[in-house]
């Protein structure tokens, strides 16, 4: 007897899901965030999403005031990234500049 669904014992929840979608984990795309350096350059004014029209000073100031904690909040909350995802390299290096400002090692 054939059997469909989610295979047993799989220790990955969205394991099923993936296998419905052919959306396997390899897929996934690595974003590289752009060095601290350049992240810091980066003017308030500076448009880095221009598909969403967001700013390096929005997207620091929802880190800054703890509206987000992390790279995913900050897409979710401003958008940035959403669109053509040619930013987020630049997104996610301010992410992680900013939050070691927030949060020091």
């Amino acid at each position: 007897m054939e059997q469909h669904g989610a295979p047993l014992g799989t220790a990955d929840p969205l394991a099923a899901l993936r296998l419905l979608l052919d959306d396997s984990p390899e897929d996934a795309t690595t974003v590289v965030p752009l060095d601290a350096e350049s992240c810091e350059a980066l003017a308030d004014d500076h448009l880095v999403c221009q598909c969403n029209n967001v700013s390096a000073g929005e997207i620091r100031r929802v880190l800054a005031d703890g509206s987000c904690g992390s790279l995913d909040d900050v897409q979710v909350l401003t958008r940035a990234g959403g669109g053509c995802g040619h930013c987020l390299p630049t997104v996610a290096g301010i992410v992680d500049v900013e939050l070691l400002k927030v949060r020091p090692l």
